[in-house]
């Protein structure tokens, strides 16, 4: 099966976030919704509605990933797969506007590169429309011009995590102290194994989880969403 894990794996950053849930290729190519269009939707966020069948054709490729990896997949995993993917799913909806009001922008030659860098869409290493009109279709049941849509989302929402996770580093004097009450905390025998900058790391990974959170806050309090998880609950079938 083509790879799938480049779009839908787990982000560091969304796999602990939960304060508020419970044309063609480029270049060739409102309003809230009433309870008539939320038909078929498994959740809103704003103007924007996630399709319950686009949620289950997530989670059954992640799971046949799952498998051929060896990991058992039974109904409970599937269950916290679907909530899980919709949580994830939910977010990236979230940032992606958060992106917009910040001014980010994804350009047609951005998208275009990463499009043509998508091995699933490469025939002998270079980029095949062909392959491209396909796989879309096929893989992802989109038309070429929903996945690029979806594509820019997933790229705003990605890059703004990556703006927060910079300007969340630690300053050297508090990696300094927690370095040394880690070491100091720590049996002797793993001591020797704790490392700045691995102290570092983590600390830029919590406080960048911070910020996320309070942009999912405050986006939250702006924007009205809402979810419909019994629509796919036992829905998914690979």
């Amino acid at each position: 099966m083509i790879s799938l894990l480049r779009r839908h794996q787990k982000s560091l950053f969304v796999a602990v976030i939960s304060v508020f849930l419970s044309g063609t290729f480029v270049g060739l190519g409102g309003l809230y919704f009433t309870s008539r269009d939320n038909d078929g939707a498994v959740a809103r966020i704003g103007a924007s509605k996630i399709p319950a069948q686009k949620l289950l054709l997530r989670v059954n490729q992640y799971a046949d990933a799952l498998r051929e990896k060896g990991t058992e997949v039974d109904d409970a995993m599937m269950s916290r797969l679907k909530r899980e993917m919709l949580q994830d799913m939910m977010v990236e909806e979230m940032l992606a506007l958060k992106a917009d009001e910040l001014g980010l922008r994804v350009t047609n030659d951005e998208l275009s590169r990463d499009i043509r860098a998508t091995p699933a869409f490469q025939r002998g290493g270079q980029f095949d429309q062909d392959a491209y009109f396909q796989q879309v279709r096929s893989i992802f049941r989109e038309t070429p011009q929903e996945y690029e849509r979806s594509r820019r989302k997933s790229i705003k929402s990605g890059r703004l995590k990556q703006l927060l996770y910079r300007m969340s580093k630690a300053p050297p004097s508090e990696v300094d102290a927690v370095y040394a009450q880690a070491v100091k905390s720590a049996p002797k025998k793993d001591a020797a194994k704790i490392t700045k900058e691995a102290v570092a790391q983590n600390l830029q990974q919590q406080r960048a989880v911070e910020l996320i959170n309070q942009c999912l806050r405050q986006i939250s309090t702006q924007i009205e969403h809402q979810q419909w998880f019994e629509r796919v609950e036992g829905g998914a079938n690979s």
